[in-house]
């Protein structure tokens, strides 16, 4: 299992075969299960199918294995469950091998848990010119698959829409559901509280509760200025798709040492990204922020754990939406977190006040672009305002710049707005792997008035 920062017997098996194994199976079912699934104990686990209409059977199938145990998901609502080609199942390795023996079963892998990666920026990326020029973002959106947003913040007024909350739990993980309605599940205006009793009653900020770090994150692509913060975000005017999409955990070991914490499963944003494609044409997204990830990748995961997630941003840049990832804040001078190992999402590194590579950043040649990270003032739970570090912090710039990109040519695909940020940003040239990289930081500015 992975959580994402911001994670029977024979007799049983046998009785659910026939309900599992509706056609002769086409590959080996232990090919199909991650290696990282092993023989010792449960774990929760990512089904994917062949396609979404599968779903209702194969997990009616996966029922069986165990029967009068719950360890399948509960259903998202309608219309993001029929968007969705996975289920998750808590089971051991041999209940597992018994589901892949089905020919829909395509894959099995851990549902990780994954943690928060986390006024001068704007002007060093030529933000404030582009605003100067009514580049602001509107008639586009950001969508944010954080922890939540601060609905009443000033910064945001009028600007927020089609909240949700995918908020997954699992007795045996202890974790808890952060949505307002105290469900897995919730859409609809409020969907998105960062500031629900679940978020407001803890550490490590107490007076801005477990959920304050999507309201920053949202502040830096699309805040509004206000009286008492008189700096915009990237994208002052684009619509903001806030998701909840991560969980609470208590006295957790995940939460090292902290009395409380917040992660995300795996399947928690995966069905986020499915909701943000849903709405993509409505609100003619721009662009997902993703300001989270765990683990370090050297090279690209699109055949091993980033599997899953390839296709869901695969999805989204078909509807010429850029999916903007967090790459870490491990320091390391040639490995990514996931999922911005995905080769086709965009993965930010952070710079710092002297506009060099962060220290705590992490490097090498799978980032895609630099952007502010250091010392990053933006809106906070409270309706204040708070100044945070972090790749988390890198990542929003990007997507409130394809915001504004987007509102310069409505049809641009995403890989055409990319090029433009890499081929205008200013380069910074840092030693990685025992070679010299250089990658640039984006210069919005510059890439609205040379990109051809």
């Amino acid at each position: 299992m992975r959580l994402m920062s911001l994670l029977a017997g024979a007799a049983a098996l046998a009785a659910a075969s026939a309900a599992l194994v509706a056609t002769p199976a086409l590959a080996d079912p232990e090919s199909k299960i991650d290696p990282a699934i092993t023989a010792t104990g449960e774990h929760r686990a990512i089904v994917r199918v062949q396609q979404p209409a599968q779903v209702a059977t194969l997990k009616a199938g996966a029922e069986e294995v165990r029967r009068g145990k719950r360890n399948v998901s509960a259903e998202p609502p309608a219309e993001i469950a029929q968007q969705l080609d996975f289920f998750v199942y808590r089971g051991t390795r041999a209940e597992l091998e018994q589901i892949a023996e089905d020919s829909g079963v395509v894959s099995i892998r851990p549902d990780r848990l994954n943690a928060p990666s986390l006024v001068e920026s704007i002007p060093l990326i030529g933000a404030d010119q582009a605003h100067k020029r009514n580049y602001t973002g509107k008639g586009t959106a950001v969508a944010i698959l954080d922890t939540g947003i601060d609905n009443d913040h000033p910064a945001f007024a009028g600007r927020i829409a089609a909240q949700a909350c995918f908020s997954a739990t699992d007795p045996v993980d202890g974790s808890k559901p952060l949505c307002p309605n105290g469900s897995q599940f919730q859409i609809g205006e409020g969907a998105a509280n960062a500031e629900s009793a679940a978020c407001m009653d803890a550490a490590p900020l107490p007076q801005y509760g477990l959920c304050y770090h999507g309201t920053h994150v949202a502040g830096i692509a699309a805040g509004q200025a206000t009286p008492e913060f008189p700096a915009s975000g990237v994208a002052p005017k684009a619509t903001i798709v806030p998701v909840q999409v991560f969980s609470r955990f208590d006295n957790s070991p995940y939460c090292q040492g902290a009395p409380s914490c917040v992660l995300a499963y795996d399947s928690s944003i995966l069905t986020g990204m499915a909701y943000a494609n849903l709405l993509a044409d409505q609100y003619n997204i721009a662009a997902v922020n993703l300001s989270l990830g765990g683990g370090l990748y050297a090279t690209a995961c699109d055949t091993t754990d980033g599997a899953d997630f390839k296709a869901e941003v695969d999805q989204l840049l078909a509807k010429g939406t850029a999916t903007v990832v967090a790459s870490g804040n491990e320091g390391f001078d040639s490995q990514v977190s996931w999922p911005a190992c995905v080769s086709t999402t965009v993965a930010v590194g952070a710079t710092d006040k002297q506009d060099a590579v962060a220290p705590f950043s992490n490097r090498g040649a799978l980032i895609d672009v630099f952007a502010p990270g250091a010392s990053i003032s933006a809106a906070i739970t409270g309706n204040a305002y708070a100044t945070l570090n972090g790749t988390s912090m890198a990542t929003p710039h990007v997507a409130g710049a394809f915001a504004l990109l987007r509102q310069k040519d409505k049809k641009a695909p995403a890989d055409k707005l990319l090029s433009a940020l890499v081929r205008t940003g200013k380069p910074i040239t840092y030693a990685s792997a025992g070679a010299e990289v250089t990658t640039p930081r984006i210069d919005v500015w510059a890439a609205l008035h040379k990109r051809k």
